[in-house]
């Protein structure tokens, strides 16, 4: 069955998301839609790109991903869709997909705007039908016009050299976790063996857990997420009110 996932800004305290869902669904009732999330911080980027980048993978190949966050206001932005590690992306030439994955599309193209589009709420028509031509299985190059670049931007990268890992929170999740940019590969690989402190705040550890539960409720726990990243929690509390930290913060992992 054809998949779409569809992922937001608009939150669900208007129609805007059934709005969408409605205009798939009269194209293609067959469609299946996934929500991914709603609840991306207005106008961040950021955010959706690591919400999109956490899960487009375990869709199987070939799942189209729409995306409307920081939508146009005026309808002069650009509208692509794109392929990429046999995933299929529609949504807004604003930079976010160049946050979702290091590898090149293998194809691109601009969605033509035809007489139906409505620069206020693309998503409704020109983005849906969009989605839904694609997960019927119609080539990307029969749905805009093929270019070769889309707008680019910068992921936040670790600092690494042989001392330690300089990295810095890049998510804060719904229960107040920290996630950060510091992979375990990355640290396997600069570790070999040594001892090693985890720095942020004024907290130092120098204990990665295995799991959240692993110390008492309101102490400090690190661990590596089921992404492969640092992630800094409270046992059973937030994170982020507790330790005072947030998006950009700071993390050092020294070695000895």
């Amino acid at each position: 069955m054809a998949i779409i996932t569809f992922m937001s800004d608009f939150g669900h305290r208007d129609s805007y998301v059934a709005a969408v869902k409605a205009k798939i669904y009269g194209i293609n009732p067959n469609i299946n839609i996934v929500d991914l999330s709603h609840e991306i911080e207005h106008f961040n980027l950021a955010h959706a790109a690591f919400v999109l980048r956490s899960v487009f993978r375990d869709f199987p190949k070939g799942t189209v991903h729409l995306v409307s966050v920081h939508a146009p206001q005026h309808g002069k932005d650009r509208m692509i869709a794109m392929k990429v590690e046999e995933h299929y992306f529609v949504g807004i030439d604003n930079g976010l997909f160049s946050l979702v994955t290091d590898k090149q599309p293998t194809a691109i193209v601009e969605l033509i705007k035809d007489a139906a589009f409505q620069p206020t709420f693309p998503e409704k028509t020109i983005l849906s039908s969009t989605a839904v031509s694609l997960a019927s299985g119609i080539s990307i190059y029969n749905v805009g016009r093929q270019i070769t670049e889309f707008k680019q931007m910068l992921n936040r990268l670790p600092r690494i050299n042989k001392e330690g890992i300089s990295g810095s929170v890049i998510h804060i999740d719904t229960y107040g976790n920290l996630i950060t940019n510091i992979s375990k590969e990355a640290f396997d690989k600069v570790r070999k063996d040594r001892n090693f402190t985890v720095s942020f705040a004024r907290e130092i550890t120098d204990i990665i857990s295995e799991s959240y539960e692993s110390k008492e409720n309101a102490d400090c726990v690190v661990v590596f997420n089921s992404q492969g990243l640092l992630e800094i929690a409270i046992s059973q509390g937030n994170a982020t009110a507790l330790l005072g930290l947030s998006y950009d913060s700071p993390v050092k992992v020294s070695f000895i």
